[in-house]
């Protein structure tokens, strides 16, 4: 791993932090609001008015500049997989703050995370110079589809809801991918950070609502294996990443990932995260 390579991992745990401390807040406010019949901007505009959810937003936009500062240093493919060891802050505040018993379970998430997190570190391609074109418009509008597919419903379900925060997340890692490479060209940075911000906002809303039908165990590992695969499945076609001369020929590196989405599952469905998550819905 050379010198910037490391940079952009210390980069990203940072963005890791500030992004699940924002969503501890941001889901307090979210599942105090009372609930909405279709996801929008009605549950938004209310959450806007709570001090408490503008403060989660702040904090949010600090993990959107430390994520775009470890994306000049590293590879998309990289970058999304270490954001995924925020779970383990959430594992630290169930037990400091609610004294939740931490078992074998959650050590076996905790290992298996940062093991899979370090495999990926190893196999990690070099940065790629942004692909862009065909491929990437592709990829944006597809997930984008997907994201406003579930706004144009007249009815709220869970599943289209949990699938909008997916791909809403990963829409928005593609297009904070795609600032960090446009930030010479400030025009293309700014709209690149504007798709971001829009899908953040659209995935935020879909989670929260989707939040308030289905438990946490159920939403959150859907939403964390959307957010972090995808990216990193699309980033050879979206950012210009080369696999061939990673170890295995990518397939290290797959490895890797996959042991980061089963830990990470292990973690979002376990009693000791949960309780963190109870948190938020009773206040």
């Amino acid at each position: 791993m050379t010198g910037a390579s490391a940079g952009g991992v210390a980069l990203a745990v940072a963005a890791a932090v500030a992004f699940e401390g924002s969503y501890v807040l941001q889901a307090l406010e979210a599942r105090r609001a009372a609930p909405v019949e279709r996801a929008g901007v009605a549950l938004l505009g209310r959450l806007a008015r709570r001090p408490l959810w503008a403060l989660a937003i702040a904090l949010s936009g600090v993990g959107f500049g430390l994520q775009v500062a470890a994306l000049r240093h590293a590879p998309l493919s990289l970058v999304q997989p270490v954001l995924a060891l925020g779970l383990v802050l959430l594992l630290v505040l169930s037990h400091r703050v609610l004294h939740e018993r931490i078992g074998a379970r959650e050590l076996t998430g905790v290992a298996g995370l940062v093991a899979g997190v370090s495999v990926v570190v190893l196999a990690a391609p070099e940065r790629g110079t942004g692909a862009g074109g065909t491929g990437l418009a592709f990829a944006c509008t597809a997930l984008g589809a997907v994201v406003l597919l579930a706004f144009a419903r007249r009815s709220v379900a869970a599943v289209p809801l949990v699938a909008a925060a997916a791909a809403g997340d990963a829409l928005a890692a593609l297009a904070i991918n795609e600032v960090a490479h446009e930030l010479g060209r400030p025009a293309a940075a700014v709209g690149w950070a504007a798709l971001a911000a829009a899908a953040g906002l659209l995935a935020l809303s879909a989670e929260a609502t989707a939040l308030q039908r289905s438990p946490a165990s159920v939403v959150a590992p859907v939403v964390l294996a959307g957010q972090v695969a995808i990216p990193v499945l699309l980033a050879p076609l979206v950012a210009g990443e080369r696999w061939g001369g990673t170890p295995g020929g990518g397939a290290l590196l797959l490895g890797g990932l996959a042991l980061v989405l089963l830990s990470a599952t292990l973690l979002a469905r376990s009693p000791a995260v949960g309780a963190v998550r109870r948190l938020a819905a009773t206040g």
